[in-house]
Order: structure tokens, then C-alpha cells, then sequence
């Protein structure tokens, strides 16, 4: 009972962008097919996703967006290239008062959001104006009149 146990600690950013270690820390799939060739290899995970990928469609889910999981959060994951994920956690992050890679992820996502919601509803005014010019009211005529 007087036994201490150690608890992990969260990786500092820049652990994170360190590359992946050979080993048991590869995917399950390349360490499945680890005593094949190269190609065999690749061939085996293509054949494995091509039959992944038809149980999804089968099963009626797009495999585009991530289904609600019933905890209120989903996890969107992408590959970046290092040196671009570097200047953001080291210079980026900084000057936007973002203390890890998730809030930089996060406040990305939501720049992201926000984005296709403007573009949404120009396209709305466009639709609905014809792609005329809004008509201007005679206060705002008033008012800016040169």
C-alpha cells in the first residue's frame, strides 16, 4: 500500500514532432505484415483497407465526418509536414497565446468554420440578389453621397 506508482506526463510540443521510434511503436497493420517484402507488404494493407472500406459503405456510414461518439467530442486527426508543424508549435502558437498542439488544432478548426460559413452566406446574398449589388437604403444613400 505504501507503494508509489509513477504517473505519465504529457509530452512537451516539441517531443511531439520528434519522428516515430522503429519498433513496437509502428501501426498494427505494419507490424502485421513486418516479415514481408516491401510490396507484399503494402499490397497485404491495400487489399485490408480496399475490404475496410467496402464493410463501411456497407454498413451505411459515409467515412467522410466523424460520427458523435455519445461523449460530446470526436477526434480529427491529419498529417502535416514536420517543419510546418514545428513553426507552429514553436512560433505560432506562442504569439497566439496557445499553450498546445490541441488548442492550435481547435482554434485552426474554428478559423476553418467560420470561414465556410462567410463563403456560405455570400453565396446566399448572390443567390438572392441575382448576383446584382444589394439595393441601398435612402438613409445609407443619404448619408454616403459624395
Amino acid at each position: 500500500m505504501g507503494e508509489e506508482t509513477e504517473v505519465p506526463r504529457a509530452k512537451p510540443a516539441a517531443k511531439a514532432l520528434e519522428p516515430a521510434k522503429a519498433g513496437s511503436g509502428r501501426p498494427r497493420t505494419a507490424r502485421k505484415h513486418a516479415g514481408r517484402s516491401r510490396s507484399a507488404a503494402i499490397s497485404a494493407m491495400a487489399k485490408e483497407t480496399t475490404k475496410a472500406r467496402t464493410q463501411k459503405a456497407a454498413s451505411g456510414s459515409s467515412g467522410g465526418l466523424p460520427m458523435s461518439s455519445g461523449a460530446g467530442t470526436v477526434t480529427m486527426q491529419a498529417r502535416v509536414d514536420a517543419r510546418f508543424a514545428r513553426d507552429l508549435l514553436e512560433a505560432d502558437a506562442a504569439v497566439l497565446g496557445l499553450g498546445s498542439a490541441s488548442e492550435l488544432v481547435r482554434e485552426g478548426l474554428r478559423l476553418v468554420h467560420r470561414r465556410a460559413r462567410e463563403l456560405a452566406m455570400a453565396a446566399s446574398y448572390d443567390e438572392f440578389y441575382g448576383g446584382q449589388a444589394a439595393p441601398v437604403s435612402e438613409v445609407t444613400a443619404a448619408l454616403w453621397s459624395e
